[in-house]
C-alpha cells in the first residue's frame, strides 16, 4: 500500500472517531476520580470505630444471607477501610412460582462490622434520567463506555471505535516517518544528518512562533508521537473493556499466552446453582491453601487477601489477593480460580509470571489510574483533555486542507 492510501485511512478514520473520542476523553478525565466523586455524592453509612475486633467477614456474609432469603450473597470482601460498613452484594434468586428473579429493591446490604446489624441498603440506580446525585456518575461512566445508549449497541460501537483507534495509532506513527529518499548517485553530495535527524526535527519538535494553523499541525503530530505508547495502551485496553471475549482475550491468549483471568472460556456448569456445594469456610480454606502453594511454586509472597467469589454459572470460586507482583496502588490483582473440590483451574499473577498478564496488568492499570497514586490520576485527567485536543486539531487540519482543495477546484 502506498503512503497516500494510509494518509486517507488516517484522515477518514480519524474524522469518524473524532466526536466519539472527545466524549470518551472528557468523561475519562472525570472518571479518573470516580471513587472520590461517588463517595462524595453517595456516601455509604458511616460506622463509628470501636476498640474491638470486627466480626469475621465470613460470619458477616452469613448474617447478610440470613437477612435476605430471596437473594444470594456470593461475594465476601476481606478488606474494609476504617469508618466503612461491611458491604454484602446481593443477587436475586429465582421465584419458583414465576420463574423470574425476585424483585429485591436493592443490590447492596450494609452491615455494622462489629455487630452485624443492618445499617443501610443501596438501591440500584441504573436509570440515567432524571439526573440526580444518585446517578450522575452512572451517566458519566455509561457515556464513557457506551455513549449511554440502551442495550449493547453502544458497547459494541465503542468497541469498534477502540479497534480503529488501536490501528490508527500504528498508521499515525508510520505517517510521521520521513519519506524514503532515492539512493543518491556517486556525484550527489550526501544530505547532512541521518535518518533519525530527518525524522526527529520535523516530527517530534514544534516550530517557534508558529502560525495558528502550524501550531495545530505540530500539536497533532508531535503530541501523538510523544504520548504514542500511552495512546496505544488506552486504545487497546478500551478494546478489552468493550470487546473482551470477542477480540481482546483471544488476541492476548493467542499472541502472548495470557491465562483466562475470570474463567470466561471455561464451560458452564452442568446444573448451575446459586449456592456452592461446599461451605464458605471450607472454600476459604481451599483458597488459602492453593495460594500458599502457588506462592511457593511461582516465587511471590502474599500481603493480604482481598475477596472470595462464588461463580454460580461455572460452579467455581474466584479468590483475589494482593502480592508483591501487583501494580495497583491499594488493591490486589492476583487471582486464582478453583472448583468446589479445591482443584486449581487458573492462576493470574499481574507481573513477572506471563508476558500477556504483565502487558494486560500494565495497560489496564494505566487506563484506570491504578498506579502512581494521586499524581498519575491527575495526569490521567490531563491526558483526557490531551486526547480531546488531538481529535479537535485533527478536525481542524482536515478542514483547512478541505478548504484549500475547494479553492483549487
Amino acid at each position: 500500500m502506498g503512503r497516500s492510501l494510509w494518509v486517507l485511512v488516517h484522515r477518514y478514520v480519524g474524522l469518524f472517531m473524532a466526536g466519539f473520542l472527545v466524549i470518551i476523553a472528557l468523561t475519562g478525565s472525570v472518571i479518573a476520580f470516580n471513587p472520590e466523586l461517588n463517595a462524595w455524592l453517595n456516601p455509604p453509612p458511616a460506622i463509628e470505630e470501636r476498640n474491638a475486633k470486627p466480626l469475621d467477614p465470613l460470619a458477616l456474609r452469613k448474617m447478610a444471607q440470613d437477612a435476605v432469603p430471596n437473594g444470594a450473597v456470593n461475594l465476601v470482601s476481606f478488606r474494609r477501610k476504617p469508618g466503612e460498613p461491611f458491604a454484602a452484594y446481593v443477587e436475586p434468586r429465582t421465584d419458583p412460582a414465576t420463574h423470574a428473579p425476585y424483585s429485591l429493591g436493592f443490590s447492596v446490604l450494609y452491615l455494622d462490622p462489629y455487630t452485624g446489624r443492618e445499617v443501610g441498603r443501596d438501591v440500584p440506580h441504573d436509570e440515567v434520567w432524571p439526573i440526580t446525585s444518585r446517578n450522575v456518575m452512572t451517566l458519566v461512566n455509561r457515556l464513557h463506555y457506551q455513549l449511554a445508549l440502551p442495550g449493547s449497541f453502544g458497547t459494541y460501537l465503542f468497541g469498534v471505535i477502540a479497534i480503529l483507534w488501536t490501528v490508527d495509532c500504528f498508521v499515525g506513527a508510520y505517517l510521521t516517518f520521513p519519506r524514503s529518499r532515492r539512493r543518491p548517485s556517486q556525484t550527489t553530495i550526501p544530505a547532512r544528518g541521518g535518518w533519525l535527524r530527518r525524522w526527529w526535527n520535523p516530527s517530534w519538535l514544534m516550530k517557534r512562533h508558529p502560525s495558528f494553523a502550524r501550531l495545530n499541525f505540530d500539536l497533532h503530530r508531535a503530541g501523538g508521537l510523544w504520548f504514542w505508547v500511552l495512546l496505544l495502551a488506552f486504545a487497546w485496553s478500551s478494546v478489552g473493556f468493550n470487546l473482551s471475549e470477542e477480540i481482546y482475550v483471544p488476541v492476548m491468549r493467542t499472541v502472548f499466552g495470557m491465562p483466562d483471568i475470570y474463567g470466561n472460556t471455561f464451560p458452564p456448569a452442568a446444573s448451575p446453582r446459586l449456592d456452592p456445594a461446599v461451605s464458605w469456610s471450607d472454600a476459604h480454606a481451599m483458597a488459602q491453601r492453593l495460594l500458599r502453594e502457588q506462592s511457593v511454586a511461582n516465587d511471590f509472597h502474599v500481603e493480604y487477601e482481598e475477596f472470595l467469589i462464588y461463580e454460580a454459572d461455572k460452579a467455581m470460586f474466584m479468590y483475589g489477593a494482593r502480592t508483591n507482583r501487583d501494580l495497583n496502588n491499594d488493591e490486589g490483582g492476583t487471582i486464582l480460580l478453583f472448583d468446589e473440590k479445591g482443584r486449581l483451574l487458573s492462576l493470574y499473577v499481574p507481573t513477572g509470571h506471563n508476558i500477556g498478564s504483565t502487558i494486560n496488568s500494565w495497560i489496564f492499570a494505566l487506563h484506570m489510574g491504578k498506579v502512581g497514586g494521586l499524581t498519575y490520576r491527575l495526569f490521567v485527567a490531563f491526558f483526557g483533555l490531551f486526547v480531546a485536543m488531538l481529535s479537535v486539531t485533527g478536525i481542524y487540519i482536515w478542514w483547512k486542507k478541505f478548504r484549500a482543495r475547494r479553492r483549487v477546484t
